[in-house]
């Protein structure tokens, strides 16, 4: 059992890169060469972020330290760290990006 979760972090890990490609790299490089309209998706942060932080989580520990009680559908402290985690990462992206996005004149 504790490998399908190992599997399921590199998976996360893969979907993190994948979108981080699409979503973040390409609007920054489109950015760099100097197009006329940036689009990229603030969401996506959100999305890399969690991919992350569950993919090293999952990868490292198998879910062998649970993050949420079944039986009252409530987080453990392990969860609460987790999405914390997800919070600051996310919010880390989003401004990065944007920081980066205007530095290079685009609003």
């Amino acid at each position: 059992m504790e490998a399908r979760y190992r599997i399921g972090g590199v998976f996360c890990l893969a979907l993190a890169a994948a979108i981080a490609w699409q979503a973040v790299w390409l609007p920054l490089q489109d950015a760099s060469l100097g197009a006329d309209m940036v689009t990229w998706m603030p969401r996506a942060t959100v999305v890399v972020g969690l991919c992350v932080v569950f993919g090293i989580y999952f990868l490292a520990t198998g879910n062998r330290y649970p993050y949420r009680d079944v039986e009252r559908q409530t987080l453990t402290p392990v969860g609460w760290a987790l999405f914390a985690m997800v919070a600051i990462i996310a919010l880390a992206g989003f401004f990065g990006m944007d920081m980066m996005l205007r530095s290079l004149g685009y609003r």
